[in-house]
């Protein structure tokens, strides 16, 4: 998964810069502070530390569990909030010292965008009362009432406590194991997993593309398990050396790139205290990806399966004895099909079977937008819950006793809200309406109390509490510093086809003036720039007081609009998108006088970067300067399960993979271009721009180079602030000269 703006900081760590262009003269290297506003979002993580996050209501509904750190470090504490006294206890704290990582743990977070330290993860018993911390690969189990901690022996990666607090799932050189929490004593499942096979864990693809992170499942009762077997043998394998430490072994990770082979996977049941494995038996080579399993009380076993192209899904119900399936749902889409979108939601996985067998809840975008069906037993489908007016956003919580649901729905394409539906009536009952962006979770069988992530529109971050009724019954404590920074943000629609639009001007505007305008851009598939949520631009109002406008734009390709705009890309994931951009952009230029579309600035990271270094070269008339992070310039390069879904293979279509190539259009860069990558990334990995820099070089084109330790998930305050100076130097030498 590419990197989105609004799940990863975009800040890396500067270490060198390399080919200096022309433009910069000596005097512009000499030493600078960074402006105020860069050092504070770089020290808060843009106010983020010390936001209370990954928060949990006990199914008694007497306490929330959350994680925190400080409000200037990344370490993350565990606490409990009680609500009828509102008052607050530490469970977990992390060790002193640094952390000693895996290889495998570190791939783990990268594959999760995990960029905390401390106590990353914590998963509660079904009754509440034993929590399972992990620290790296240390475990402690908790008891939540009185805070005792038992620490659990071992190293382990990936661990799953069974819904009855008693056991562990987890996995030990590549083989999983159960652990029984009580006596200690270890049974190990698996056998005969090594660097290529394992067992419990997520494949690549699953845990980077489909949004699925684990690879073992508990059943409700606590007696089996359900986990993934992974064959990497015949995945290509790549090295990462990191050459700040050249006397350490290049790092080995088998990649899938577009058009190879992926894993090998297949899925079998173990009793939990041991035994022999049931296979599964479906047809693997058809139907390669998992994307979701679901395996609740009042439902059979389902999982959610996608063929190699994205274009086809089933839905299978599997016999827990046997391991044989049915088809229970089937369905398709020419260009690719989105899993239920749940990501950042808060939200529970789909299927949900109703009681009395009264059928099951379902999601797609089949129509124009996303909504949700109910379906009878056979998977017929019986009708269409949310009304057009209100497309579906995430499935927040099934209420059997009142047979009500509760759903996150968009209102309009900035803002969301929750409501209940009547599964009887079919009435849809708003309440929790205030704008901004909620994300919703309920604990599974608490109906009480919800917690609400909430980035409202007034420029606020809360992590609040609300009862059944969407009232404020708590607000979890935060210890984070807002930035001093106001945001200044209008949002707009733009061209012909209004795009969803964000323009951010300086503080000290003056509607007199004419400034240079910065694109700050993502421009791709699965992630929406423009929400009504202030707090999303601060990085852009940081560089917006240095004399600039700002301005972000959703185009075709991205998500949020409907069925259509979002796979108007397919088989090209440039020529629309950037065309869109320019047409907003142009647009907005006509309205808004004080934008200089003479002096027009563009920077992205990931696709962002991708999207910035095709726009300096393919439009030099528009665009006068780029800032290109970490992007990945042939997608022939990338991984299987992102590009395939927009491109097919390079076997299939080697002229989409050619037109979406940076490298078909290097030597003809005009404009300044600055290149930025971290050397050790292992998902958009540095070959692709040291292609681009080997392009650029053989045709004769200047170009500027940052090279970035580390990948995406360095925590250096210092080093982030340099580095979002060096971005604002660099467009100002072209867009300010002489500032």
């Amino acid at each position: 998964m590419l990197s989105r703006p609004l799940r990863l900081p975009l800040r890396r760590t500067l270490l060198a810069c390399a080919i200096l262009s022309p433009l910069l003269s000596a005097g512009a290297l000499q030493a600078t502070e960074p402006p105020a506003c860069m050092v504070d979002l770089a020290k808060t993580r843009n106010g983020s530390l010390g936001l209370p996050n990954h928060a949990e209501v006990t199914p008694d509904g007497h306490s929330v569990l959350f994680l925190r750190s400080g409000p200037f470090d990344t370490h993350l504490h565990l606490y409990r909030y009680d609500l009828p006294d509102h008052s607050l206890h530490e469970l977990a704290a992390p060790a002193s010292g640094p952390e000693h990582l895996s290889v495998e743990e570190k791939a783990r977070r990268e594959r999760a965008r995990q960029i905390m330290s401390g106590i990353t993860d914590y998963q509660m018993s079904e009754d509440g009362g034993t929590v399972l911390a992990s620290q790296g690969g240390q475990l402690e189990r908790i008891a939540t009432d009185d805070g005792r901690v038992t620490p659990i022996e071992g190293q382990w990666i990936a661990p799953r406590l069974s819904p009855d607090g008693l056991t562990l799932a987890a996995v030990r050189d590549n083989d999983l194991y159960s652990v029984d929490l009580v006596s200690g004593h270890e049974t190990r499942l698996t056998t005969g997993g090594s660097d290529t096979l394992t067992h419990g864990l997520a494949e690549f693809a699953a845990a980077e593309e489909l949004e699925r992170a684990d690879g073992a499942w508990w059943s409700p009762d606590s007696k089996t398990i359900l986990f993934e077997e992974a064959d990497n043998s015949d995945v290509e394998k790549h090295y990462i050396t990191n050459p700040e430490t050249p006397q350490t072994e290049p790092v080995s990770f088998r990649y899938p790139r577009a058009g190879t082979n992926n894993a090998k996977t297949r899925f079998g049941l173990v009793d939990a205290k041991g035994g022999p494995v049931r296979w599964i038996s479906w047809d693997h080579e058809t139907w390669p990806y998992l994307g979701r399993v679901v395996w609740r009380k009042n439902g059979p076993l389902a999982v959610v399966l996608l063929n190699r192209a994205q274009t086809q899904e089933q839905l299978l119900t599997i016999d827990p004895a046997t391991g044989a399936t049915h088809l229970l749902l089937a369905q398709s889409d020419p260009a690719w099909i989105e899993l239920d979108p749940r990501a950042a939601s808060g939200g529970h996985s789909l299927p949900v079977f109703l009681a009395n067998n009264a059928g099951f809840l379902w999601a797609a975008d089949r129509g124009k937008d996303w909504q949700l069906e109910l379906h009878a037993p056979d998977g017929k489908l019986q009708r269409v819950l949310t009304p057009p007016s209100l497309s579906y956003v995430a499935f927040d919580d099934y209420d059997a006793e009142h047979n009500t649901i509760t759903v996150t729905v968009r209102t309009t394409r900035l803002d969301n809200e929750v409501v209940h539906i009547d599964l009887a009536t079919g009435a849809v009952t708003p309440f929790v309406t205030e704008r901004g962006i909620h994300n919703v979770h309920v604990t599974n069988g608490t109906h009480t109390a919800m917690v609400d992530t909430f980035a409202s529109a007034n420029g606020t971050r809360q992590t609040l509490v609300r009862n059944e009724n969407g009232h404020v019954i708590a607000t979890l404590p935060s210890v984070a510093q807002p930035p001093k920074l106001p945001v200044h943000v209008e949002f707009t629609t733009a061209g012909p086809r209004e795009f969803d639009a964000a323009i951010i001007r300086p503080e000290n505007f003056s509607a007199s003036k004419r400034y240079p305008v910065v694109l700050s851009v993502y421009a791709g598939p699965g992630s929406k720039m423009v929400h009504d949520t202030p707090t999303s631009y601060l990085d852009d109002q940081c560089l917006a007081n240095q004399g600039y406008i700002v301005v972000t734009l959703d185009g075709r390709g991205t998500p949020g609009r409907d069925h259509d705009f979002e796979r108007a890309i397919k088989g090209n994931l440039i020529d629309l998108p950037l065309q869109d951009q320019i047409d907003g952009l142009q647009a907005l230029g006509k309205r808004h006088h004080e934008m200089d579309l003479s002096r027009v600035g563009v920077h992205g990271w990931s696709f962002g970067g991708y999207f910035t270094a095709m726009a300096t070269i393919r439009r030099p008339d528009v665009f006068k300067v780029g800032v290109a992070g970490a992007p990945p310039v042939d997608f022939a390069d990338y991984d299987t399960a992102y590009t395939e879904r927009y491109l097919g293979t390079p076997q299939e279509d080697p002229e989409g993979y050619r037109k979406s190539n940076v490298l078909t259009y290097a030597d003809t860069l005009k404009q300044p271009l600055l290149l930025m990558h971290g050397i050790t990334d292992d998902n958009v990995y540095f070959e692709n721009t040291m292609k681009l820099t080997q392009a650029l070089l053989h045709a004769g084109k200047p170009y500027d180079l940052l090279l970035l330790p580390g990948t995406h998930m360095l925590p250096d305050p210092v080093i982030r602030a340099r580095v979002a100076e060096r971005r604002a130097q660099f467009l100002s030498t072209v867009l300010q000269p002489g500032k």
